[in-house]
C-alpha cells in the first residue's frame, strides 16, 4: 500500500472514530437538554425506529438488565411524558412500552429535525455515484459495529 493511500485510510478511520465520539456527545447534549440521560435517549430512539416493544425486548436492545435497570428507565420516561405502558392486546400479561410522540418527545424531536436537515443538506452535495459508495461504506461499517457489539457484550470478565 502506498504511503498516500495508507495516510488516507488512517485519516478516514480516525475521522470515523471522531464522528462516533461526537455522536455520543451529541446524544449526551440532547439528553441533558431533556433532563434525561443517554440511556434514556437511546431507548427513545429505539422505540422511535423499532416501534412499541416489551420491557424485555427494550432491555435486550440496550443491554440493560431485564429487572430494575430497564424498569427505572421506563419509569423515568413515563414520568417525563415520553412513553406509556399498555397491556398487549394479544396477551394481557405482557406490558408494551410505546412512545408518546406529542408533548415532551415532540420538543426533543425538534433538535433531531434540525440535525437531520443539516445532515441531509450535506448528503445532497454528493453525486449519485458517490452516494452509492458512501451508503455501501456506512452499511458495512454498521455491520462491523453490530458484530463488535455482539462480540464485546456479554458477561463481564472476572477481576483479578
Amino acid at each position: 500500500m502506498s504511503t498516500k493511500r495508507a495516510e488516507a485510510v488512517e485519516a478516514l478511520y480516525n475521522e470515523n472514530r471522531l464522528a462516533a465520539t461526537r455522536a455520543v456527545l451529541f446524544h449526551a447534549a440532547v439528553a441533558s437538554r431533556a433532563g434525561l440521560n443517554v440511556t434514556d435517549v437511546n431507548c427513545l430512539a429505539l422505540l422511535d425506529k423499532e416501534g412499541p416493544m416489551t420491557p424485555g425486548r427494550l432491555a435486550q436492545w440496550t443491554g440493560l438488565s431485564r429487572g430494575g435497570a430497564v424498569t427505572a428507565v421506563i419509569d423515568r420516561l413515563e414520568k417525563g411524558g415520553f412513553v406509556r405502558r399498555r397491556r398487549d392486546a394479544a396477551d394481557r400479561r405482557q406490558v408494551i412500552v410505546e412512545l408518546v410522540r406529542d408533548g415532551a418527545y415532540a420538543e426533543l424531536q425538534e433538535i433531531f429535525v434540525r440535525f437531520g436537515k443539516a445532515y441531509t443538506a450535506l448528503i445532497e452535495e454528493y453525486t449519485d455515484a458517490e452516494l452509492a459508495v458512501l451508503l455501501d461504506f456506512v452499511r458495512r461499517s454498521n455491520e462491523i459495529i453490530r458484530g463488535q457489539i455482539a462480540e464485546t457484550a456479554g458477561p463481564p470478565r472476572s477481576g483479578g
